[in-house]
């Protein structure tokens, strides 16, 4: 924006009112985006105002857009410190811009001012707001001399919203700089509290959970008007695609054609195998009828031949029924006596093991009970004899106990165990010693040596020919 473009009177500074904060207010909710400073401007965003400005900047993400901030500028009726109020947005309708940049013009501010006039009278502007499509938040140079010239209120802001990489940001006037703020607070009627936090989720993005009501988020309106709204792109197929498609096609044709021909095949020979065995089953059913007549004749026949006819045939059929049960139940009995003579089989062949182990034992005894009492005298000097070595091995043991009890003894086991120690310990350097003499021999040996070392493979017979494969 040159700086002949839009000329100002003299600008008055306007007194902000005295009412409750929003956020002490039992008539609204309000939930912080991001993190507000202690010492940021206390800025409240109507939840309808911030939809708007979110929509408005999804509409055309190529280009920066832009528009006036409505609101009123407010001390806390309690402490006495200022705080802004933004209840609506105004869209700039007629503006210069590029990717980079977004400037008011004389027609935009007539605009903004008759829409001001005639909608919302009781409103200030308070501040305005652009976008910033993919570069961030912040404040070009650009854009800083619209705002000290333009809006050089003290309670004033500005407002940047990069709809791309979805971060937002107000900016205030703080002892003659613009410095951006940490973060702001949303406001609606506290009946709309969860449309309110569906919203501050969004713009944080964080997801919400299904059922929360609120509509659609403006970023998800703005993608799918963009794909209703895209237009369509008429493609001209080229003589290589015909030629491509053609073949296509073609070879779609003949998989379908031998699919078909398979198909046919596969139905005829079901059908004729079918066929078969229809036949096959009227044959057996010809086949049984001819057995059930025969069966048939064959009973009558038999009852003819029987004196009184066919109780007589009855009863006779009963008692064998009575025998072949009788029978039944005498194989049975038969069968449980067959059971119980093989168990006391097996335990009396078990007890009779047991008894020819127990003879054999007493056997045994009584062989070498017999030769004691032939040579008894022999067996007691054996007796005296091992009494004699027992008594004897005592008195060694005892002595042996006395001497350990000394100073010498205990000197004595301790060299002996320091002895196994050593020895122990000398067997382990032996082997040490032999596995690293091998591991140096193996070292020092090359395998041409090896090679050399090998045997020669044996000479053949005069006269032979190796064996050849044609």
């Amino acid at each position: 924006m040159s700086h002949d473009e839009i000329v100002f009177g003299e600008v008055k500074v306007r007194e902000p009112e005295r009412r409750t904060r929003p956020d002490r207010d039992r008539r609204f909710a309000c939930i912080a985006y991001e993190v507000p400073g202690p010492i940021d401007l206390p800025i409240f965003l109507d939840r309808l105002a911030a939809d708007a400005i979110e929509r408005h900047a999804l509409r055309d993400t190529s280009v920066e857009l832009g528009g006036i901030l409505l609101g009123k500028e407010c001390l806390d009726d309690e402490t006495g410190t200022p705080f802004v109020w933004v209840t609506k947005s105004l869209e700039a309708k007629h503006y210069e811009n590029t990717q980079a940049s977004f400037t008011y013009t004389h027609d935009s501010w007539e605009e903004i001012t008759r829409e001001r006039d005639c909608l919302h009278p009781d409103l200030d502007i308070v501040g305005w707001y652009h976008t910033h499509p993919d570069f961030g938040v912040f404040l070009s140079s650009h854009d800083l001399f619209i705002h000290r010239n333009f809006f050089a209120q003290p309670l004033q802001v500005a407002y940047v919203v990069d709809p791309i990489r979805q971060t937002r940001g107000f900016f205030q006037w703080r002892d003659g700089r613009v410095d951006q703020l940490g973060g702001f607070f949303l406001s609606a009627d506290r009946g709309e509290r969860i449309p309110l936090s569906r919203l501050v989720n969004d713009l944080e993005n964080i997801p919400n959970t299904d059922g929360g009501g609120g509509g659609l988020s403006p970023r998800l309106e703005a993608e799918l008007i963009a794909m209703l709204t895209r237009p369509a792109q008429h493609y001209v197929p080229s003589s290589t695609d015909r030629v491509q498609t053609a073949a296509l096609f073609g070879m779609l044709g003949v998989v379908l054609g031998v699919l078909g021909l398979g198909a046919m095949l596969w139905l005829n020979t079901l059908n004729t195998q079918v066929r078969e065995q229809a036949e096959t089953l009227k044959d057996l059913q010809a086949s049984v009828a001819q057995n059930s007549t025969a069966n048939r004749l064959a009973l009558d026949a038999l009852l003819a031949d029987t004196e009184d006819g066919p109780k007589a045939f009855l009863a006779r059929h009963q008692a064998v029924l009575r025998e072949r049960d009788e029978a039944k139940a005498k194989l049975a009995d038969q069968k449980y006596v067959n059971e119980l003579l093989t168990t006391s089989d097996k335990e009396l062949r078990d007890k009779n093991v047991e008894l020819s182990a127990s003879v054999k034992k007493l056997r045994d005894k009584t062989d070498a009970y017999e030769k004691v009492a032939k040579d008894p005298k022999a067996y007691s000097e054996k007796v005296d004899h091992l009494t004699d070595e027992n008594e004897t091995q005592a008195a060694k043991i005892k002595a042996l106990e006395k001497a350990l009890d000394t100073a010498e003894g205990r000197r004595a086991l301790e060299l002996l165990n320091k002895y196994e120690r050593t020895w122990w310990v000398a067997i382990g350097g032996w082997g040490l010693s032999v596995l690293l003499a091998l591991g140096l021999v193996a070292a020092l040996v090359t395998p041409k040596e090896l090679a050399g070392m090998a045997p020669a493979p044996p000479e053949e017979p005069p006269g032979h020919e190796p064996h050849r494969i044609s």
